[in-house]
């Protein structure tokens, strides 16, 4: 044998070569600041999420508590060992996932807040028709006439145009020209009162429309016919 030549039985006493696993790098140590500070963040920000938080895999939770009790020498809850090294990686691991959870769940809270459409405005409500307002009911119409017969307050159907547009859509021709308007509120609806000529002397169309009404949207609250 020469002296390049070795007995391999002198390796015996290198001892089990299957303990050189933890020769390896052990990876961040637990107890380095920056792992310290990104667990602080990261529970601040699921505490920020409260009740939306969900739960921690049950996996992760006794990788932790394996880690912890390797750290303390104790058995782990599951009887299994693993030695110092394990543990360690074991618990910056599992560090190292609660962080990337932490921000995934950021993420998805961000997305979902920024894809929330806006809250649709209140509807305004309809205006209020001035005090002194008669409060009529459609199935008087002698009292709704002396209401309205001579007066000339047309409310929101003052400008020409919407007042020809709502006329228009209940079929009254365009160059009519009412005997009277008031706003009144009938059975409990604002409108306003239009007394329409007919064509026979003491006869009136008593029409009541919405404040709304239009070419198209006729919005009739009542509609009767009064005189002989």
């Amino acid at each position: 044998m020469t002296d390049d030549d070795h007995d391999l039985g002198d390796l015996g006493d290198l001892g089990d070569l299957g303990d050189l696993g933890d020769l390896g790098d052990p990876g961040p140590d637990p107890d380095d600041p920056a792992v310290a500070a990104a667990l602080a963040r990261t529970r601040a920000d699921l505490a920020a999420h409260g009740a939306a938080t969900p739960a921690m895999p049950a996996g992760l939770v006794g990788d932790i508590d394996r880690a912890l009790a390797a750290e303390r020498g104790a058995p782990s809850p599951e009887g299994v060992g693993g030695g110092p090294g394990r543990s360690r990686r074991v618990l910056v691991g599992a560090a190292v996932a609660l962080v990337a959870a932490a921000a995934v769940l950021a993420a998805v809270v961000a997305s979902v807040t920024a894809t929330d459409p806006p809250d649709a405005p209140a509807p305004s409500a309809a205006p209020l028709p001035p005090p002194g307002t008669p409060v009529l009911s459609g199935a008087d119409g002698v009292s709704a006439l002396r209401a309205g017969l001579g007066r000339a307050d047309y409310g929101p159907l003052a400008d020409p145009g919407r007042l020809a547009g709502c006329l228009a859509a209940h079929g009254v021709a365009p160059d009519t020209r009412p005997a009277g308007a008031r706003q009144v509120v009938v059975d409990g609806r604002a409108g306003v009162l239009l007394v329409l000529p007919t064509g026979t002397a003491a006869r009136f169309r008593l029409l009541v429309v919405d404040p709304g009404c239009a070419p198209g949207a006729p919005l009739t609250v009542s509609d009767t016919l009064v005189g002989r």
